[in-house]
């Protein structure tokens, strides 16, 4: 097939990167990666509580913080025992132009991983967001077959990149839209992937990455899904429609992640939640919090105060996840409150000017109500263990 004008070649896309893309070149770039190191994570650890229940605890690592800052690098090693890339992985950092590939963040957030015992989850192949400038436009004047095309030799660039490394991939990322956004093929959100390849743009992306790397657990992660709003209820219902259509069309979806950017603002309904959870589970698809914070800016601007109202908050939503069979991993958006995207996010800020308390760990590394919050959450949520280790197993 020839690319339309402007559509890199499968040569072009690649070069500059010998070892991304296909399976022998992989699988040479994945050895580099080193064996799995001996576990680095301590006895009273977030994750070695969660690992007695069969679970993963992990957090998304910014890579200014890890590459600067000693203090982090110890704390995630103490904590974790799944990491995940913020930006590292996604196209604007990996495929910033035509012909050029950037894998050297990426790369040494996962030697580390693998250097302290710790999966990696590989976050996000397909997404609406992160394409770098040239990528929108490219994808406006290709045909479908062009379209879908340019979304296999990415697929296979990134997680052939990674293959055998990664233990599940966000596929797709936030793919339906919200109460405003008009209905587009089940409620799909406009994208510039919708718009080149229309609604099967979905399934495809999953096939993609099942021929590119089988072990990895392809994904969906969507947001705004958790809490008691009637919209999110609404949007709730999607996605169970969309997946019980995926699973008839045999689409190789093997996880749906939660986002879980639970905000103060809406409660927590515990019984919808659960009814939720429960119906993803009967699917037979297993279920990971991916990107967990707590938005406090309905809490008052007292710290005492403030800290344990986010650690009630949480403990009322992480009682609900954790008793579900199906759920595999909690992973937090990073794990130090001084980085918390919520302070950057212009509705999200607090009214009082105040920074966001959003994390299990203070500006000094110290463990915070939340923290604590989480561990008793861990210790007292039933030993699902053998349903969670065969679903990992897939």
């Amino acid at each position: 097939m020839t690319p339309s004008p402007g559509l890199p070649s499968r040569r072009a896309l690649l070069a500059g990167a010998a070892c991304a893309g296909l399976a022998t070149a992989a699988r040479a770039a994945a050895s580099g990666f080193g064996p799995l190191g001996k576990p680095s994570w301590s006895a009273d650890s977030l994750q070695a509580t969660a690992a007695a229940k069969g679970l993963l605890y992990g957090c998304e690592v910014p890579f200014h913080r890890f590459d600067a800052t000693p203090a982090y690098r110890q704390a995630v090693a103490r904590e974790c025992g799944i990491l995940v890339c913020g930006t590292e992985m996604k196209m604007e950092e990996v495929l910033p132009s035509p012909g050029r590939t950037d894998f050297a963040r990426g790369d040494a957030i996962l030697r580390f991983a693998r250097a302290n015992g710790q999966r990696m989850r590989g976050h996000t192949l397909v997404w609406h967001a992160a394409l770098p400038p040239w990528v929108a436009p490219l994808l406006g004047r290709a045909s479908p077959v062009q379209a879908e095309d340019f979304m296999r030799r990415w697929i296979e660039t990134l997680a052939g990149h990674y293959r055998g490394q990664i233990v599940a991939w966000d596929v797709v990322n936030e793919i339906l839209g919200n109460e405003a956004d008009p209905d587009r093929g089940g409620g799909l959100r406009d994208s510039p992937w919708l718009a080149a390849m229309g609604p099967g743009y979905v399934d495809r992306a999953f096939r993609i990455l099942h021929e590119t790397d089988p072990a990895a657990a392809g994904t969906w992660n969507e947001d705004a899904v958790e809490q008691g709003a009637p919209w999110m209820e609404a949007k709730r219902t999607k996605v169970l429609r969309q997946l019980e259509a995926m699973r008839s069309r045999g689409v190789p979806i093997r996880r749906f992640g939660l986002q879980s950017h639970l905000t103060s603002t809406v409660p927590i309904d515990q019984g919808q939640l659960r009814r939720f959870l429960h119906e993803i589970g009967q699917m037979g698809l297993g279920i990971a919090v991916t990107e967990l914070d707590i938005d406090d800016r309905a809490f008052p601007s007292d710290v005492p105060t403030r800290d344990r109202m986010v650690a009630d908050f949480a403990r009322r939503y992480l009682d609900v996840v954790l008793a579900e069979p199906a759920l595999l991993d909690v992973l937090t958006w990073d794990i130090y409150d001084p980085d918390t995207w919520l302070n950057d996010h212009v509705y999200r800020k607090r009214p009082d000017g105040l920074p966001q308390r959003a994390l299990p760990l203070d500006a000094q590394f110290r463990r915070k109500p939340l923290w604590h919050a989480m561990q008793a959450c861990f210790r007292a949520a039933p030993d699902h263990t053998a349903a969670r280790e065969k679903l990992r197993r897939g």
